[in-house]
């Protein structure tokens, strides 16, 4: 393992006031591909050209890591170091001397392994890639570790898990990173070329300007989100020639998707002129 990714180690100083208090990210959302929406997330629903603008590859890689992430854990599956979970269990446990206690096994786990992404990938062909193939590792590992302990559970197990999570997606980061890199390019095509196809239909769900869902997945990562309450918009870009569609009238048909009538959500629309 490179020195710069090295850093990932948790040291004391991450499990400051501010990594103890309740995390904004969710656990990764399996209806929306598994990646982790954060609770004050902008969402919405796109159809139309609205979506086909969203559609570039570089809002598929959060998704596409995710994805292939779980597909290299098989070969990417070291055990945590002792001297990192030792480190990192030392530090996390002084802090569940605080009156009161807010530790929340993910968010923290997450906020000490991803905090170091961007500066471990800044020195990278593709930063950008390389920080979806490291957030995907934390919160993977993360998500793995905690989903063990009980929320409630005591500062003490809380903090064990948390380390435990940290500190095996940082020994795996280096693997990881280099085994998601071959697929990288598939895997945003298909992702990009879906949800151009998914606009004019069910459309395609965007976070923060992430891609997160298309076609078939639409409507339950839709439903997943407001169980998390987080309220998503639909945005429609129509054509001002279309003299059927400027109603906005609610229908079945592949101009008014049916999927307008099971939101119950603000309807956002914006209308396009063609010259």
């Amino acid at each position: 393992m490179n020195s710069t990714l090295g850093t990932l180690l948790v040291t004391g100083a991450l499990f400051s006031a501010a990594a103890l208090t309740p995390a904004l990210a969710q656990a990764g959302i399996d209806a929306c591909g598994g990646v982790d929406i954060r609770a004050d997330a902008r969402c919405s629903v796109k159809y139309s050209a609205a979506c086909e603008g969203s559609c570039d590859l570089s809002a598929a890689l959060a998704a596409c890591a995710v994805e292939l992430q779980a597909s290299c854990t098989g070969s990417c599956n070291f055990d945590a170091d002792i001297s990192c979970t030792n480190s990192c269990q030392a530090a996390c446990e002084a802090s569940c001397t605080a009156d009161p206690i807010a530790f929340e096994c993910a968010g923290a786990c997450k906020a000490d392994c991803g905090g170091g992404c961007t500066a471990a990938c800044g020195d990278t062909d593709d930063p950008q890639r390389c920080r979806a193939s490291c957030e995907a590792n934390c919160s993977a590992e993360c998500d793995a570790s905690c989903s063990a302990t009980p929320p409630d559970g005591d500062c003490v197990a809380q903090c064990q898990a948390c380390c435990g999570g940290s500190c095996t997606a940082e020994i795996n980061v280096d693997c990881q990173i280099a085994c998601q890199a071959s697929g990288f390019a598939a895997c945003q095509s298909a992702f990009a070329s879906e949800c151009e196809l998914s606009c004019d239909g069910r459309g395609s769900v965007f976070c923060d300007g992430q891609l997160v869902a298309t076609g078939s997945r639409v409507e339950p990562c839709i439903d997943a989100l407001r169980d998390a309450g987080i309220q998503v918009e639909t945005t429609v870009d129509i054509d001002a020639t279309r003299t059927d569609f400027l109603g906005c009238t609610v229908g079945s048909s592949p101009e008014r998707p049916a999927a307008f009538a099971a939101l119950g959500i603000l309807l956002l629309v914006t209308r396009r002129r063609r010259l």
